[in-house]
């Protein structure tokens, strides 16, 4: 939330395409850029996508709605940006995720593939969600060719991360790796966000992806 305040920092990036989960309707469509798409409930609060670049961009059906993803394509990639959080008691966080992929699984192999964003998921909580875990989603997505960037850069395994790219209430001790890019059909380089920098606006350090175009 409060993209305002940290608007600058994701700009200084220089992004060809920004997603922002918790972002407000209003920071989306009084946005300047070429492609911009808002998903929520809540004005004050849902998953926004800034496209600052001129591609060809295409946005897709999302269908029923699940809370929250955007489903669009540019030059030859499908993305759906997504921020998985609670819809009912039975479909919250991974399991949103587990719907959203099974939803969008025909999408997801027609082309080279990212699904990236806030996931509120780990490996480390899968008796939380017995039947469709984190690792059961991170096998699924392995079937559909798609791996998470930051994980094979790294050689780490699902619930061993050292970094972390969430920080309950801001607070260090309370960190937690929960976003992801899942890439498939391209190469790429990942790095998270340094706390220094984010932590004074915002509770998540962001992921920043950088796609060789080439192999797309």
């Amino acid at each position: 939330m409060g993209f305002a305040k940290k608007r600058h920092l994701v700009e200084a990036l220089n992004p060809d395409i920004a997603i922002l989960p918790e972002v407000s309707m209003k920071a989306i469509t009084e946005s300047d850029v070429p492609f911009k798409t808002w998903v929520g409930s809540n004005p004050n609060k849902g998953l926004g996508v800034l496209g600052f670049t001129d591609r060809t961009y295409a946005e897709h059906e999302a269908g029923t709605l699940l809370p929250w993803h955007l489903p669009f394509s540019v030059d030859g990639l499908n993305v759906i940006a997504l921020w998985a959080h609670v819809r009912t008691r039975e479909l919250r966080y991974v399991r949103v995720t587990h719907e959203i992929v099974d939803r969008h699984a025909e999408f997801l192999r027609s082309a080279p593939s990212l699904l990236i964003g806030d996931f509120n998921s780990n490996t480390a909580w899968d008796k939380g969600h017995p039947g469709r875990t984190h690792s059961m989603l991170v096998d699924k997505l392995a079937g559909m060719g798609l791996h998470s960037v930051y994980h094979r850069q790294e050689d780490v395994a699902h619930g061993s991360e050292e970094v972390k790219t969430y920080f309950h209430t801001k607070k260090l001790h309370f960190g937690h790796h929960i976003d992801y890019a899942f890439l498939s059909g391209a190469a790429a380089s990942l790095e998270i966000g340094r706390q220094e920098d984010w932590l004074p606006y915002s509770d998540h350090m962001p992921l920043i992806l950088d796609i060789d175009a080439a192999t797309v």
